[in-house]
């Protein structure tokens, strides 16, 4: 029976979405109104950037149940919310709310349930604006380097800057410098 679970666990695995949108190079930006339990908890936890209704709870229930996590909800949301904290929400089954969330850093924004998909919406054109080829760098480098100790992981930005300055076309380059001297020629704000 263990052999044909783990044969059946890692069919599905080559289907595993959460595993998509994390290999995804385009920022994925979540929209979540009511709950979020178990693998809708995995699946938030798997985009970029998360928008959340008021009505928003987080709920995981794997150790409830005796369902072993396998899409990374024992790994990121120590990450996001600190080890105590998420000891507590895995290990008892404790809701999050959508202020707790936003709070504690697991949500960027809050809003009224019937604005959750406008803000969501509103932030991914926020991020459609700029440079898509360095939104897609940047996604990748903050990604890669939480793999990492700050030391090579500010290594790891250095070398992708390199690479990616290194990578521009002399028009591309002219364009950044011009910008660069456009900026430090204004005289600063007042505040």
């Amino acid at each position: 029976m263990m052999i044909s679970l783990a044969s059946a666990f890692r069919r599905l695995d080559a289907d595993d979405g959460v595993a998509a949108m994390e290999l995804c190079r385009k920022p994925i930006v979540g929209a979540v109104a009511g709950f979020a339990v178990t693998a809708g908890f995995e699946i938030a936890l798997a985009c970029d950037l998360l928008v959340a209704g008021r009505s928003a709870k987080f709920l995981d229930t794997h150790a409830k149940f005796g369902i072993f996590p396998s899409w990374g909800l024992s790994q990121k949301l120590s990450r996001l919310i600190g080890p105590n904290r998420a000891r507590e929400v895995s290990l008892a089954c404790m809701p999050v709310t959508a202020e707790m969330a936003e709070k504690w850093g697991l949500a960027n924004h809050i809003v009224d349930d019937s604005q959750v998909l406008s803000k969501a919406i509103e932030v991914a054109e926020a991020i459609a604006r700029n440079n898509r080829n360095l939104v897609v760098l940047y996604k990748s480098v903050i990604n890669d380097g939480l793999q990492l100790d700050m030391k090579h992981a500010r290594a790891l930005e250095k070398e992708r800057a390199v690479n990616y300055y290194n990578g521009m076309t002399k028009e591309q380059f002219a364009n950044m410098q011009k910008f660069i001297q456009g900026r430090s020629s204004r005289a600063p704000s007042k505040l």
